[in-house]
């Protein structure tokens, strides 16, 4: 399975860490989100099992952690707002704008 991870709105010349079940499978500086279409940067990572524990952080802002069933909402848009990052799943890929 794979785990499709999309870095959306409020990224501004962000330093991203993304790990999946404990290993690093991403890491960048200078991620900024493209105002037009609402999109920073995106991986897409193997996983094993129909579960998959994703981290998406910041450095020296806002972290999030949580468990993705992969089998059943294997496309997670990330985006901050407020200051707070939001993960949003789907079972299909969510479009830009």
């Amino acid at each position: 399975m794979t785990l499709h991870v999309s870095l959306r709105d409020g990224f501004q010349n962000a330093t991203v860490t993304i790990t999946v079940n404990g290993s690093d499978a991403y890491r960048k500086s200078n991620v900024t989100t493209n105002l037009t279409i609402s999109h920073a940067d995106s991986i897409d990572v193997p996983v094993d099992g129909p579960t998959a524990r994703l981290e998406v952080a910041v450095d020296g802002g806002p972290r999030r952690t949580e468990d993705i069933p992969v089998a059943e909402t294997p496309y997670v848009n990330v985006r901050i707002t407020d200051g707070a990052m939001e993960f949003l799943r789907s079972s299909e890929p969510i479009p830009m704008l």
